[in-house]
C-alpha cells in the first residue's frame, strides 16, 4: 500500500503550516521544525506503505508525532488524542496535517503502538527503545550534557492499569469472566454453563453480592466461602481444559491464561488452618496475583507506611541537564539494586563518561557496588549499610582489624589471630575467634561487641565465647564507611537532591500510572514520557540557538 501525502491547497493550510503559528521551544514546534532528524526512515522500517496496491497508509513519522503529543498530556487516551488532533491547530501544524484532512483513527494509533513494541529487524530491540536511544544520541550531539554532570539512579512506583482486587473477588470475578467467555465460545447461554459447572455464582451480578449474607468477621463463614470458590474453580478449569481443543485457536491462549491465573490464586492465596479449613494466607509472595488485567503487577512497599501496587520505574539520568539515558520498568517486587547494572550498561552504550552515580541506601550494598565497578567501571556513591551497636555505642566498627596480617583487636585491647572460614548470606567470609578466658583481660567485657553470652539447654548461663563474624567484603565496607564520613563526600552527595525535579518531569508526563494492561505497554509509556522530556530539552536548546543567530544577524 502507498503512503499518504498531503498538499497545501488553500490559504488556511499555508497559515497553519507556517513557522510562526507555534511557540518556539515547545514540543509541537520541534516536531514541525526538524521531523526529518527526529524520525528517519530506517527507524520505522517494516511499517505499511512499502507496496503500490491497497489503501494508502499513514506515514510513520506522523503517527509517531501524534503518539508523542498524546503522551505529552498525561492521562489523554488514544481517542482523546484523535479528537484533539481534529481541532487543535498547534497539533495539526506539528503533524503537517492540512486543516480539512481527517486525523488518523484510534485503531490506526493502537496498531502503531503494537508495531513499536515489535523488535527492529536490524537492531534486534523493541522499536520504541531504538527510537528512545536515537533521540538520546541526538541530544548528546547537540551538547546538552554539561561538563559537571551529576549522574543519579533511582526508582519510583508506577501504578498498574488493571483493577486491584482481594482474594474473594479475584476468584469470583475470574469465574464470571471465564463463564462468559466459555458461553460465547460454545454458543450457549450463561445459565447453561452455570448449571454444567454447578456454579450459581455465574448468574449473580457481582461476587460480593452473591455472598451478601456472609459475616466476613467470622472465620468459619470465610472458610465456607473460600472452599466453595476453590471447588468451583477446580471444576470449571477441568471442564474448560478438557474441551479446549474444540475452541478456535485464536481464543485458546486467552482461556488457558485465565485458567492458569485462577489456579495461581488458589495456590498462592489460600492455605489450610489448624482445623484443616481454607483461609486467606497472610504472607508476602512475589508470585501473588493482584489483578487479572495485569498478571505481572505486584504489591510492594516504597516505605514502611506506603504500600504500592503495580510496577517500578528505574531511571538513570543527569540531574544537571535533565537528560534521561536509561530506563527500565519491572514488577514491583524487583529490588532496586538488581537494576543498577543494567541501567549503567544501557547508559554507557550511549555515553562512556559515567564515572560516578549517586543513589540512595537501596544501592548501598557491597555486592551492588562491586558489580557496578567490575562490569561498567562506575563507582556508586550511596549511604553504606548501617552498623548495629549496643546501648553504649560499641559495635563491629569499633573492632580494629588488620586484613594483611589477619588479626583483630577488640575495643578492650585483646588481640587474636585465630579465624575460621564461614558463609555469610551464601558468600565466603571469615570469623575471628578469641580464646577462652580472654574476657578476663578485656576492659569492656560487658559491652564488648565480640562478647557473646551463651545459654545452656537447661536455661542456665554457660561459659561465654568471643567471636566476630565479618561481612563477605568487610574491608571494602569499612573503606566505604570511612569515605562516607568525610564532609566533602557528603557535600558531593547533596547534589542528588536535583533528581526529585527530574523525576517529577517523568511522572507528570504519564509515568506515574500505566495507561494500558501489561508490563510491555507500561514500558512503552515510560520510554515515551522520558523521550518527551529529552526532546523538550532539545527544543529549548535549538530555540536558543535560533534566537541567538537571529540577534547576531
Amino acid at each position: 500500500m502507498p503512503v499518504k501525502s498531503f498538499a497545501v491547497v488553500n490559504f488556511e493550510d499555508q497559515m497553519l503550516l507556517g513557522d510562526g503559528c507555534l511557540e518556539q521551544g515547545s514540543l509541537p514546534w520541534l516536531l514541525r521544525t526538524i521531523p526529518g532528524r527526529l524520525f528517519p526512515g530506517w527507524l520505522f522500517e517494516g511499517w505499511r506503505g512499502a507496496g503500490r496496491h491497497g489503501r494508502k497508509a499513514w506515514p510513520a513519522a506522523m503517527l509517531m508525532g501524534l503518539l508523542l503529543l498524546r503522551h505529552s498530556e498525561a492521562g489523554l487516551t488514544r481517542q482523546g488524542a484523535v479528537r484533539r488532533a481534529r481541532t487543535d491547530a498547534a497539533w495539526r501544524a506539528a503533524l503537517r496535517l492540512p486543516w480539512r484532512a481527517a486525523p488518523p483513527r484510534e485503531k490506526t494509533l493502537r496498531e502503531f503502538e503494537t508495531f513499536l513494541m515489535e523488535r527492529h529487524p536490524v537492531a534486534g530491540q523493541p522499536r520504541f527503545l531504538v527510537a528512545f536511544q536515537f533521540w538520546c544520541r541526538l541530544c548528546l550531539e547537540e551538547g546538552l550534557l554539561s561538563n559537571d554532570s551529576v549522574w543519579v539512579a533511582d526508582s519510583t512506583p508506577m501504578w498498574c492499569f488493571g483493577a486491584i482486587k482481594d482474594t474473594v473477588r479475584l476468584l469470583g470475578d475470574g469465574l464470571h469472566s471465564l463463564g462468559r467467555q466459555w458461553a460465547r465460545m460454545q454458543g450457549v447461554m450463561v445459565r447453561e454453563v452455570a448449571r454444567e459447572w454447578e456454579a450459581p455464582l455465574l448468574l449473580a451480578k457481582s461476587t460480593k453480592g452473591h455472598f451478601a449474607g456472609t459475616d466476613w468477621s467470622d472465620t468459619e463463614a470465610q472458610s465456607v466461602v473460600l472452599e466453595s470458590l476453590a471447588a468451583t474453580v477446580n471444576r470449571a478449569v477441568q471442564r474448560v481444559l478438557a474441551d479446549l481443543d474444540g475452541v478456535r485457536k485464536s481464543r485458546r491462549a486467552g482461556l488457558a491464561r485465565l485458567c492458569q491465573n485462577l489456579l495461581r490464586v488458589v495456590g498462592e492465596d489460600l492455605e489450610a488452618n489448624a482445623e484443616g479449613r481454607l483461609q486467606v494466607a497472610y504472607r508476602t509472595s512475589a508470585q501473588r496475583l493482584i489483578s487479572h488485567g495485569d498478571p505481572e503487577a505486584q504489591h510492594f512497599r516504597k516505605s514502611r507506611s506506603k504500600v504500592c501496587s503495580g510496577y517500578k520505574l528505574h531511571a538513570l539520568a543527569d540531574a544537571v541537564s535533565g537528560l534521561v539515558l536509561a530506563l527500565l520498568v519491572t514488577p514491583g517486587g524487583e529490588h532496586d539494586s538488581t537494576q543498577l547494572v543494567p541501567l549503567l550498561v544501557h547508559a554507557k552504550s550511549l555515553h562512556e563518561q559515567i564515572d560516578e552515580v549517586l543513589a540512595d541506601a537501596a544501592y548501598g550494598g557491597m555486592a551492588t557496588r562491586n558489580e557496578a565497578l567490575a562490569v561498567t567501571g562506575t563507582r556508586v556513591l550511596a549511604p553504606p549499610l548501617t552498623v548495629a551497636k549496643k546501648e553504649v555505642g560499641l559495635g563491629k566498627g569499633d573492632v580494629s582489624i588488620d586484613f594483611d596480617k589477619r588479626q583483630a583487636i577488640c575495643p578492650g585491647g585483646v588481640m587474636t589471630r585465630t579465624w575460621k572460614p564461614c558463609l555469610v548470606d551464601g558468600a565466603q567470609s571469615i570469623a575471628f575467634v578469641w580464646p577462652p578466658g580472654s574476657e578476663e583481660h578485656c576492659t569492656c567485657r560487658d559491652v564488648c561487641p565480640v562478647h557473646k553470652p551463651r545459654t545452656r539447654k537447661d536455661g542456665k548461663p554457660g561459659a561465654p565465647f568471643r567471636r566476630l563474624l565479618l561481612h563477605a567484603d568487610e574491608q571494602g565496607l569499612r573503606e566505604v564507611r570511612a569515605e562516607w564520613a568525610r564532609p566533602e563526600t557528603r557535600a558531593r552527595y547533596r547534589r542528588r537532591s536535583m533528581w526529585e525535579r527530574l523525576m517529577r518531569e517523568l511522572t507528570r508526563r504519564g509515568a506515574r500510572r500505566a495507561g494500558a494492561w501489561g508490563l510491555g505497554k507500561a514500558t512503552l509509556q515510560a520510554h515515551l514520557a522520558a523521550g518527551i522530556s529529552n526532546l523538550l530539552i532539545l527544543a529549548k536548546r535549538l530555540s536558543e540557538k535560533r534566537r541567538s543567530a537571529r540577534l547576531a544577524s
